[in-house]
């Protein structure tokens, strides 16, 4: 791996660390609530009913029971509005929209049972996380 894909990376993980730590203070915000997280396979989003659906691989949180492996599950998403109260995206640590995610993109997904939806999910952010082939290509001057 070369200095600058491990550059990177680094930068990647810390600005996942900061989201997670930023994600828990937000749903202390929203009644002390701690989130989920589900690593999973993006399967795709509904901009119409406002969710996304993803095919789980594993979760770790106070939920994680919740959701199997292979299983898919859909996540409502507030798209817009305040950064307190929206479904925040990161892509390899860089904002971004739902909209900018691709079919089998690997995600975590931060998320929280839906206040709005007893049986449902409520995804509170995002993070898609580039591979190794994919920062490559971004940055080919940098190998």
């Amino acid at each position: 791996m070369s200095h600058w894909t491990a550059s990177i990376r680094l930068a990647a993980a810390l600005a996942c660390a900061l989201a997670v730590l930023t994600t828990g203070a937000a749903a202390s915000a929203q009644g002390g609530e701690k989130t989920t997280q589900t690593e999973a396979r993006w399967l795709a989003y509904d901009p119409a009913a406002k969710t996304v659906k993803v095919k789980v691989d594993k979760s770790k949180g106070p939920n994680k029971d919740k959701l199997k492996r292979n299983e898919e599950v859909t996540f409502r998403v507030i798209p817009e509005g305040s950064v307190l109260t929206r479904t925040s995206v990161a892509i390899n640590g860089v904002k971004g929209e739902l909209t900018d995610i691709q079919e089998g993109k690997r995600v975590n997904v931060y998320w929280l049972p839906d206040p709005e939806n007893p049986s449902g999910y409520f995804a509170r952010k995002i993070d898609v996380t580039l591979s190794e082939e994919e920062l490559n290509r971004r940055y080919p001057d940098q190998q």
